[in-house]
């Protein structure tokens, strides 16, 4: 036992003394020819080692590089702030040395690619890498990576890099972290033939990455050909943010509002020009769709092209940006339309759906074409239902000019306008079904200015409806009964009608109301005027007729009413002429005859004081004689300037 301990005492003190010399009689040139040899058989890079090389033996064995260069042929290739190659003890007592891994310490790894997707330089795929029996792992600490498009200021960084690449034979598996912009994501890559990739040829590939608001797994085929990367496979994603998930590659979405939750299953094909979903399943916001997309980069900016179908899509959650009205509901809103995303985003979609909810608004069968371009939306429904009736139009907005100009055409049929007119406009003062067509242009930043700026024409027509907020039949007959009382509010009740009919012509935001006719078989309304698109209000004058039928050898009677129609869309009054409730009292009528004369009197008198100088009809001569004065008289102005036109009431 003495003698076995003795052995092992001698044997451990020789290999110690043996390790501690290795440092000292093993070449600098064969540790520089190892690790060299060791760098490319991992990376498939040439390295240039300018700086020392130092064979550390604690706390483990191991070569220290400094100033180290890859070469991949490019400008700027690799950088390596420092490196650290780990070795294998045991080759160590026989001399030898192997690397067991790579560590690269500050990676900085510059990628840049043509504007149509093709590879410049930064990925190097050399066939040594696959045909080394003998490759070291190899690990990433605290690096980066710069992805550079020609053409393009922008630059996307990925920092913080820490991975572990490892090879079995052409196969490559890395896992590792890494900061997008802001957020720390985790990934995995296995590509089973890096071999094929390097001679231009198929090899599959799995792809995931985890990040905070978002997870995308991709499993299928690429190719490196012609320095373009190219794949086929399946796609599937899911997070709690689409817009922050995008954000993270730089793309930003058309809406402030919105781009939430989302869920993306997908067969995936990329080119060197765009990325097609095809067989795509979409679900965002609450909302499925199924169809296909394709996105693609034209300089600076990015195109969306497709066709989603779904049963049911509620939009509300996007229509910030075209809020028609105020929080109040009582104006237009003032808020700046955004068209940020104009500047840099283009779409093509043809959208349909078996219901599309719109905030208040709701279309039913919808087939719909949206169309960006050179700061130009585009909106075309072909036809689609729309309470109860149909709806077909096409709406342009042109940002391109200082002022954004608006164009609208429209065809609504016998459509349910208390809810129509109320999801649009929030005016539900007309109820029953109808038809409206309209053509109006515009221009502004908001939608007050395009209210106020508001031209073209509109045309209704209706059939067996009613007017809500006031029952013209039972207030005439009431003032016809007694016309001076209960004047005060005439609103409440329904007015039902056989027939309505009405023009509207618009300019600079104000409405003439040409002519609007409601007729029934016992009433009778007529109505013209002004109404204020920007304002929200009217000023409107008409006659209410009460029509009792003819009798026998006496002619139809009629009670005729003249009124006006004032105030806001959300709240009109009606105010019945004063002037004709007096005539139709029989009391007050000659009152208001007398009243009449008296006035009519007392103007002669003046009109005669200021012509003759007298101060009374009494001194009048008997047979007068009358020289008009002179032109240059100051009593002619009074007597032939235009006589005082009336105030008319708004």
């Amino acid at each position: 036992m003495q003698r076995i301990a003795v052995a092992t005492a001698a044997t451990a003190a020789i290999a110690g003394i043996a390790v501690f010399a290795l440092p000292y009689l093993v070449s600098e040139q064969l540790i520089r020819g190892e690790v060299s040899r060791a760098i490319y058989s991992a990376t498939g890079l040439v390295p240039r080692i300018d700086g020392p090389v130092r064979l550390a033996l604690l706390p483990r064995p191991a070569i220290q590089v400094q100033e180290i260069y890859l070469d991949d042929g490019s400008k700027s290739g690799p950088a390596v702030g420092a490196l650290q190659a780990s070795l294998q003890f045991s080759p160590l007592l026989f001399g030898e040395i192997k690397v067991a891994t790579l560590t690269l310490d500050r990676l900085r790894l510059a990628i840049e690619l043509s504007p149509e997707g093709k590879l410049i330089g930064g990925l190097p795929l050399n066939p040594s890498v696959a045909n080394d029996d003998d490759v070291p792992e190899l690990r990433v600490a605290n690096g980066s990576v710069l992805l550079r498009v020609q053409g393009r200021d922008r630059v996307e960084i990925i920092s913080g890099v820490n991975a572990s690449l490892n090879w079995s034979g052409a196969s490559l598996t890395a896992t590792g972290s890494f900061m997008l912009g802001n957020r720390l994501a985790n990934g995995s890559l296995v590509i089973a033939d890096t071999a094929a990739l390097a001679k231009g040829q198929r090899s599959t590939m799995r792809l995931r990455i985890e990040a905070d608001p978002a997870r995308l797994a991709y499993e299928g085929g690429i190719t490196f050909r012609e320095s373009a990367l190219q794949g086929e496979g399946s796609l599937s994603a899911d997070g709690r943010s689409l817009r922050e998930a995008l954000a993270l590659f730089g793309v930003s979405t058309p809406s402030p509002t919105g781009f939430g939750r989302f869920s993306i299953k997908s067969a995936l094909t990329l080119t060197p020009i765009a990325l097609t979903f095809s067989n795509l399943s979409l679900e965002l916001d609450g909302n499925r769709a199924d169809g296909g997309l394709t996105w693609k980069r034209d300089g600076n900016r990015s195109i969306l092209q497709g066709t989603l179908a779904s049963e049911a899509t509620d939009l509300s959650i996007y229509q910030n940006p075209i809020r028609l009205t105020s929080g109040t509901g009582s104006e237009w809103d003032r808020m700046p339309i955004g068209i940020s995303t104009l500047q840099n985003f283009d779409v093509d979609l043809r959208l349909s759906s078996g219901k599309l909810v719109i905030g208040k608004i709701e279309i039913g069968k919808a087939a719909i074409a949206l169309g960006v371009k050179g700061r130009q939306l585009t909106l075309a429904i072909g036809e689609a239902q729309f309470y109860g009736g149909t709806l077909r139009g096409n709406a342009i907005w042109n940002a391109a000019d200082e002022k954004p100009a608006l164009r609208i055409d429209a065809n609504l049929g016998n459509f349910d306008l208390e809810r129509g007119l109320g999801g649009l406009t929030g005016f539900r003062r007309i109820e029953g079904k109808g038809s409206l067509t309209v053509a109006v242009t515009s221009q502004g930043k908001t939608v007050q200015e395009i209210a106020s700026a508001l031209s073209g024409k509109i045309q209704l027509t209706m059939k067996q409806g009613a007017l809500a907020g006031i029952n013209a039949e039972a207030v005439l007959r009431r003032l016809e009964r007694r016309p001076l009382s209960g004047t005060g509010d005439l609103r409440g009740g329904r007015t039902p009608f056989d027939r309505l009919a009405g023009n509207l012509e618009i300019e600079n935001g104000e409405g003439k109301l040409a002519n609007f006719d409601v007729e029934s078989p016992i009433l009778k309304i007529n109505l013209h005027g002004e109404m204020s698109i920007a304002r929200r209000d009217f000023d409107l004058h008409g006659t209410a007729s009460l029509v009792r039928a003819a009798q026998a050898g006496a002619p139809q009677i009629s009670f005729d009413l003249p009124f006006l129609i004032s105030g806001t869309w959300e709240n009109p009054y009606l105010l019945p002429d004063p002037d004709a409730l007096i005539r139709h009292s029989g009391a007050t009528a000659p009152l208001l005859d007398a009243v009449r004369g008296r006035a009519a009197r007392e103007a002669m008198r003046s009109v005669i004081e200021m012509v003759t100088g007298l101060r009374s009809i009494g001194e009048l001569p008997a047979n007068p004689t009358f020289e008009p004065p002179a032109a240059n008289s100051p009593s002619i102005a009074p007597i032939y300037a235009p006589a005082p036109q009336p105030m008319q009431s708004r």
